[in-house]
């Protein structure tokens, strides 16, 4: 264990010796036991013959000291070399940092918001414009896709989640019937249940649902596997081969989830029909068979249409945006979650923008 600094009062005070281990666990003792010394006659003089050891710190505490006017004697050699390269530097004060008024820090924070988001939307468009190109060409080149890889996601996303987006079909579709029920039967129309049930699970809540689980679960999956590989420098490894990345990483995934998703929301749209089957015998008495019969009065080929052909669309941009998050990794684990986290909210907020703009479109169309 170092020794601690003493202080030793010689004669009439003014000279005083420190002795022992001056250095960052020591120095507050010392500061207290020597300030207020330091500031009494001019005739100070500090011994330091007994001083053993001497640290950067510490030997910043007796320029101080000398620069008030203490006289340092008995230096040993070592640590006079220390005290002429510490007490040489040219030490200035941080200087005070300028306090910004409030509505001038909401300002900047508008601003940068605003320049962050602009950034946002041209590095989704310079990216998908980059997929797209790439699958484009691997679809037109067949021999250079890569049909393990492309299995393997297809597995992943779609048979390994088929359990999930069954449950939360079957749950929509109640959740849809029990308020429909409550909402028109007051009315004496909730016979009309099965209208509605029927028809938003076809045109909306089954591939809007499916395609929320599949950003949640599968492009922060997409986002994390490329971001640890970037972090293992396996993607400058592949450059360094001339392998291009988007070809190996991008393209069999964006295909592989273009050809999951429409499945997955056909699923959804029979495992929701089912739930308002059950629902309509709960709550209606109406029979299965009953049910079956009346759907193709409610319904026809234009509500699965509309569903089936937002899901690809949904299955683009979401394996895009994913991959592109992977990649902008920086190469620290904070920096995979970040980044994770801002691919599912991007996919989550550009599937529903879709959604309403896709609305739109088909009630103008008449479809």
């Amino acid at each position: 264990m170092p020794f601690q600094p003493r202080v030793v009062v010689d004669g009439d005070g003014e000279r005083r010796a420190l002795a022992g281990a001056l250095d960052i666990s020591t120095l507050a003792e010392a500061r207290t036991l020597l300030e207020l010394w330091s500031k009494g006659s001019k005739s100070r003089s500090l011994n330091l013959a007994k001083l053993n050891m001497l640290d950067t710190p510490g030997a910043l505490f007796l320029c101080r000291l000398r620069d008030k006017g203490v006289e340092l004697t008995g230096v040993r050699a070592e640590h006079q070399v220390l005290l002429d390269l510490i007490c040489g530097l040219d030490l200035k004060p941080l200087p005070k940092v300028e306090s910004v008024p409030r509505w001038c820090q909401l300002v900047i924070q508008l601003g940068k918001g605003a320049h962050d988001v602009r950034q946002d939307i041209l590095d989704i468009i310079t990216f998908v414009g980059k997929a797209a190109s790439w699958t484009g060409s691997a679809l037109i080149h067949p021999h250079c896709l890569r049909p393990a890889a492309m299995a393997r996601h297809i597995a992943e996303t779609g048979i390994q989640a088929l359990p999930i987006i069954g449950v939360m079909a079957i749950m929509i579709a109640v959740v849809i019937g029990y308020q429909g029920v409550a909402q028109l039967r007051p009315y004496g129309g909730e016979d009309l249940t099965i209208n509605l049930v029927a028809v938003s699970v076809l045109r909306e809540m089954g591939v809007l649902i499916t395609a929320i689980m599949v950003a949640g679960r599968s492009g922060s999956a997409f986002t994390a596997e490329i971001g640890v590989m970037q972090t293992r420098e396996e993607v400058d490894a592949l450059k360094v081969m001339g392998i291009e990345p988007m070809q190996v990483l991008v393209v069999p995934r964006v295909i592989a989830l273009v050809i999951t998703l429409p499945l997955l929301a056909l699923f959804a749209d029979i495992m929701g029909l089912i739930g308002g089957a059950a629902i309509a015998q709960f709550l209606l008495g109406v029979s299965p068979t009953q049910y079956l019969m009346r759907l193709p009065h409610v319904v026809s080929g234009d509500d699965l249409f509309v569903g089936l052909f937002k899901a690809p669309i949904f299955a683009f941009f979401i394996a895009s945006i994913g991959c592109m998050h992977g990649l902008k990794v920086s190469g620290s684990a904070e920096s995979v979650g970040r980044e994770t986290t801002r691919a599912v909210v991007k996919s989550i907020f550009l599937v529903l923008a879709l959604d309403a703009a896709f609305s739109v479109l088909f009630e103008r169309l008449g479809i």
